[in-house]
């Protein structure tokens, strides 16, 4: 299959059904270089600092809720690496693999970044964090599921509208390690403003390392 032909076609799409088609025609542009001249460049050069794509970014300016403004713009992100790093196999001769993508596209992360007091060290966590955590392996799955069943863009709509069994899933998973690790979470988005222990304001970042032997998480010193 043109995987690298689906990837555009996918990001085009996405571009379009959040109202920036301007930049959607830029890719289609990018799409007729490819199926006219094998160009597998031209998308990457749309992302330099002189083109089209330099200043461009998927905010709440673009997309006012903010839950599906994360995941849609974390499928963006992730269909653009796809793309370079399809473009990368071309260059050096390689045939893409289903199974190599699977293991080598949008590893798992470890750390967890949460919300941390300044002055007494209280840990708490959001929704917003939960998602940064879990949204790499449920993104990048459902792109390769996309390549193999021949149905990205509805793969990449699942995840732009936050329908996806897993994002839940996982979201319960995460939580229940958090509880486990005594650490309170809110199940919305947004910043904390101010620490539930002491009451101050001055909120940093905390980092926890996922536990290998134990349901819990493990804060790290900054």
């Amino acid at each position: 299959m043109d995987y690298y032909f689906m990837t555009l076609s996918a990001i085009k799409k996405l571009l379009g059904d959040i109202g920036q088609n301007e930049y959607a025609e830029v890719v289609g542009e990018c799409i007729d270089k490819w199926k006219t001249n094998g160009d597998f460049g031209a998308l990457r050069k749309a992302f330099d600092k002189n083109g089209p794509f330099a200043d461009f970014r998927i905010d709440n300016h673009v997309i006012d809720d903010i839950e599906k403004c994360f995941w849609t713009a974390n499928t963006f992100s992730a269909l653009i690496a796809m793309s370079a790093q399809l473009e990368f196999f071309h260059q050096k001769n390689i045939e893409p693999e289903i199974e190599f993508m699977r293991k080598n596209f949008g590893i798992a992360n470890e750390v967890m970044t949460v919300s941390k007091c300044a002055n007494c060290g209280h840990l708490e966590a959001t929704l917003t964090d939960i998602d940064k955590f879990i949204s790499k392996p449920i993104i990048a799955k459902r792109i390769v599921d996309g390549f193999e069943s021949n149905d990205l863009e509805n793969q990449v709509e699942i995840l732009m509208n936050v329908s996806a069994d897993e994002i839940k899933r996982e979201r319960r998973k995460t939580m229940t390690r958090l509880s486990n690790s005594c650490i309170p979470y809110v199940e919305s988005y947004g910043k904390v403003r101010g620490c539930l222990k002491c009451g101050k304001r001055n909120i940093v970042e905390g980092k926890l390392l996922k536990s290998v032997r134990e349901n819990i998480f493990i804060p790290l010193k900054n």
